[in-house]
């Protein structure tokens, strides 16, 4: 896929955009669509609180991954 480079102050505003917008060129000819992407929202607390972990914890469950796996070789 080709990349094109864009002027900084082209970036800046296509930096402002919070969703798709059309880019056209000077006669008004629909050049195409472009859609911004948007660095990922990552959570910085973990869900529940310290008691809520410590008792998921000691809780134990799950399975061995050698298990999972071969539930999952089965399924082939």
């Amino acid at each position: 896929m080709p990349i094109i480079i864009v002027t900084d102050q082209m970036k800046a505003r296509l930096d402002k955009a919070d969703g798709p917008i059309e880019r056209c060129a000077a006669d008004g000819k629909l050049l195409g669509y472009f859609t911004p992407s948007k660095p990922r929202q990552y959570r910085l607390e973990p869900p529940g609180s310290e008691e809520e972990l410590d008792r998921r914890e000691a809780a134990g469950g799950g399975r061995p991954l050698k298990d999972i796996l071969r539930v999952l070789e089965k399924r082939r």
